[in-house]
């Protein structure tokens, strides 16, 4: 049986992503509060936090929070079975905006994008992947 059909490697897999997307909110959320320099976030472009990107830093949170709940569903820690397709959908589109966001901290001025956003990130988007993939639960 592969890993992709073991519901245990996958709903490990899902509280990877949990912990990596927690650790992004919790940023997002001290770039809002004017904690955390501007300049490490949004392509290391920006150099101060404008009542905007306070407002677009919130936003991103609760999309973030929005993907944890699609990947624990996905996965499987979450819901009910069948598996509705909209989660089905939402994992893969999970998965893809994890990719661009990589693709996007790699293409930043800002060394902690580059080096330390990015890395995870990836991590981020194969972990996506592997529970999209997954094999784990009957879906309607």
């Amino acid at each position: 049986m592969s890993l992709l059909h073991q519901a245990n490697f996958v709903r490990v897999v899902a509280n990877i992503v949990t912990v990596l997307l927690a650790l992004f909110i919790a940023v997002q959320l001290l770039l809002a509060a004017g904690i955390l320099p501007a300049s490490i976030s949004w392509g290391g472009r920006q150099t101060e936090v404008t009542t905007g990107l306070r407002i677009t830093s919130v936003i991103a949170a609760i999309i973030l929070g929005g993907f944890i709940y699609i990947v624990r569903y996905r996965a499987g820690l979450v819901g009910s079975t069948p598996i509705p397709k909209a989660i089905r959908i939402g994992s893969w589109v999970v998965t893809g905006f994890m990719v661009l966001n990589t693709l996007g901290n790699l293409a930043s001025v800002n060394n902690t994008e580059k080096f330390l956003f990015a890395p995870l990130t990836l991590v981020i988007a194969i972990a996506c992947f592997i529970v999209a993939a997954s094999k784990v639960r009957a879906t309607a």
